[in-house]
């Protein structure tokens, strides 16, 4: 069996790749903390985000800046939830994200609900 990283280091490469600006960066952490076919909706997009390569290309996107960081997290079965916190130009959001994780505990399924 491959190399299985544990929930805190995927949340955490997942928060990164919201943070930095290095598209090469944004795509290892991409790579490493979710799952191929990983699926994010969320209010910031218009339809689902589908793909790796999608999703460094959202990530990428001028209105995605700003600090990004993940609070506290639990878990049920293959779920993880964990509230969020972006501050940027236009001010702080929050919210709560809920995630379906692989069996290699990458993001599968992201949802992000916004307080």
């Amino acid at each position: 069996m491959g190399y299985r990283p544990d929930l805190d280091t995927t949340l955490r490469r997942y928060a990164e790749a919201w943070n930095t600006e290095d598209p090469d960066a944004r795509w290892a952490l991409i790579h490493a903390c979710a799952a191929p076919e990983v699926t994010y909706l969320g209010s910031e997009s218009d339809r689902p985000v589908e793909g790796q390569a999608a999703m460094v290309a959202f990530l990428g996107m001028p209105d995605s800046g700003g600090a990004f960081e993940l609070g506290p997290h639990s878990t049920h079965h293959h779920w993880v939830r964990a509230p969020w916190r972006r501050v940027s130009a236009n001010g702080i959001t929050t919210g709560l994200l809920v995630a379906e994780l692989d069996r290699q505990n990458r993001l599968h399924r992201i949802l992000h609900f916004m307080d």
